[in-house]
């Protein structure tokens, strides 16, 4: 039964969804709210990740190329983060070509939630990009069709569904790095 169980785990379902930046930056304004008190936007990179203390694994988050933003609380906590991808690049599951830049997740601690954190780590991400040789600036996002605050979310602020994907995916610990192996390798 452990191995039925973990095959049924292994299939994965997401849905595809689409934003055109200009658009998205739009909505997102109309719904931002301030930081709770205390609370800053960093950028997250190799040099400066030994001033937050975090919950989650910082050095796996920065394991890949990726954009990653955070809130950080006045005890240099981080409190939420969200992270994405340049396209010509593969993200943790995808490799990015239909889009220009693949905005991968939000993490918001239990906390924090409901406080506009998401709203905010989106259009600070989305607002800092480098487009520079880029000519339709669409954004594009994967969750899974059970995530319904994420996919509200999303919606509210511009990104509109493309269609959905499934595909069987394994992950493995190999030289204390994580390698994700996802059968087909889907491009967003």
């Amino acid at each position: 039964m452990k191995i039925i169980d973990r095959i049924k785990h292994a299939i994965r379902n997401y849905y595809v969804l689409y934003a055109d930046s200009t658009d998205l930056l739009d909505k997102a304004r109309k719904s931002l709210r301030p930081l709770p008190e205390g609370c800053n936007i960093v950028r997250l990179t190799l040099e400066n990740k030994n001033l937050y203390q975090s919950k989650w694994d910082v050095d796996r988050i920065l394991d890949f190329e990726r954009e990653v933003w955070t809130v950080v609380n006045n005890e240099n906590e981080i409190i939420a983060w969200c992270d994405g991808t340049y396209k010509g690049t593969t993200s943790l599951f995808f490799k990015v070509r239909n889009c220009d830049f693949e905005h991968m997740e939000i993490i918001v601690d239990e906390r924090y939630r409901r406080k506009g954190l998401g709203v905010c780590l989106l259009y600070h991400e989305v607002k800092n990009l480098k487009f520079d040789d880029v000519n339709n600036k669409t954004i594009g996002v994967v969750i899974r069709p059970d995530n319904n605050p994420s996919l509200r979310l999303h919606e509210l602020i511009g990104f509109k569904i493309s269609h959905r994907v499934r595909f069987f995916h394994m992950a493995r610990k190999k030289d204390g790095h994580y390698r994700y192996y996802n059968f087909p390798h889907y491009t967003i």
